[in-house]
């Protein structure tokens, strides 16, 4: 099995993997910024470095009173959101690879050497659990159970007070898969897990009986890059429905009790869903930015303008859905017909991650050098 990291500069590689391989732009076309008369003025509210963010496993998160952030060289901080203050920056002696994932007061990260560790919100080590390979997913915490998912396949459910394996569960991995691009949603006493090869799991947290395995979308394609078809981003779980993407395949929602297709859409996504209201948001790999109907898969609106430009996966604020492209500069669209509205320069370094919520209407972006915006329109 290869895995595609973040870092590669292959050409047709870069032009399709635009979210993950933003830093392509070095060496590829970014198409001209079309003009713009801004209707919205946007302040940095502050601004912070920690390491460098081309991995998108190391995605920023907040949890209760502050924002948690890390790196590969072993680094987690916790700054407060509103000023970007530290409360307490440690230093590790690991090499991080996935996290930061939340739950239950604890934050737990993985390592390159398939460790799994928990700490507690003051950065305090509580445990270390082996795993069978590199975690390639941040590690999510619900009801007593800590679960992620390895390099090699393997499904872990451990134990969130001493780290002690609960069960495991074994998938098949392509011959190619995307590094990162996947994600672990926890509710009502269940884990929904996006796998490579299009495919979204259901699984009991207390004990990982497989409820159903759904097929997003099928591999296509002469070539291992071309049938490349992963699951991408954070599956979205409604009341009824779990609503995920693949890559070079499809955005599609199911019945979150037995995973049966209630609708299915040609997308090509490039990264996380967000979900607003009854509508999900996404950016394709042309890179245009959609809003999608979410109980009818129907077209809302799409923006064609910003194609070229090496987008993020969206975030949706209380007016605004927000992308960062591949030469720093943060593009904010209405949510009610997706026209551009305003701009923002950061430092010309290109934005890797999606960006973050944080209030009402502030937008935290993360660029490939590890530095953090926070960004206010008004």
């Amino acid at each position: 099995m290869k895995v595609l990291r973040a870092t590669s500069t292959l050409g047709t590689l870069c032009l399709a993997l635009a979210f993950w391989l933003a830093g392509c732009a070095d060496s590829l076309p970014v198409s001209p910024l079309p003009p713009l008369k801004s209707s919205v003025a946007i302040d940095t509210v502050w601004k912070s470095k920690i390491g460098a963010g081309d991995n998108t496993l190391m995605a920023p998160v907040l949890y209760k009173d502050f924002l948690y952030a890390a790196n590969e060289k072993g680094e987690l901080v916790a700054l407060d959101p509103a000023t970007g203050k530290e409360s307490w920056h440690i230093k590790t002696q690991e090499a991080f690879s996935s996290g930061v994932g939340v739950g239950d007061d604890m934050l737990f990260l993985g390592t390159k050497g398939g460790e799994m560790l928990a700490y507690n919100l003051n950065g305090g080590l509580l445990w270390r659990s082996r795993q069978s390979s590199e975690l390639m997913v941040a590690p999510e915490a619900a009801d007593g159970i800590v679960v992620t998912r390895t390099a090699d396949g393997h499904i872990v459910g451990v134990d969130e007070t001493t780290g002690k394996r609960r069960w495991q569960i074994v998938r098949p991995m392509p011959a190619l898969v995307l590094r990162g691009v996947s994600g672990i949603a926890l509710s009502r006493g269940g884990a929904l897990i996006g796998l490579p090869g299009g495919k979204l799991l259901a699984v009991a947290l207390s004990d990982g009986t497989v409820a159903w395995e759904a097929t997003i979308s099928v591999p296509r394609g002469a070539t291992e890059l071309e049938r490349v078809n992963d699951v991408v981003g954070v599956p979205l779980v409604g009341y009824q429905d779990v609503c995920t993407a693949s890559y070079q395949g499809k955005v599609t929602c199911l019945d979150v009790t037995r995973g049966q297709t209630i609708w299915s859409k040609d997308i090509a996504a490039i990264g996380p869903l967000f979900a607003e209201g009854n509508k999900l948001f996404v950016t394709d790999e042309k890179g245009d930015v959609l809003a999608v109907n979410r109980l009818s898969g129907t077209t809302a609106w799409r923006n064609e303008a910003l194609e070229g430009r090496y987008l993020t996966a969206p975030a949706v604020t209380l007016d605004y859905v927000v992308v960062g492209d591949a030469e720093g500069i943060v593009h904010f669209l209405s949510r009610t017909d997706g026209i551009e509205t305003g701009r923002a320069t950061t430092d010309g370094n290109a934005i890797t991650q999606a960006p973050l919520v944080i209030g009402d209407n502030q937008i935290l972006v993360r660029n490939r050098e590890g530095k953090i915006f926070v960004l206010a329109p008004h």
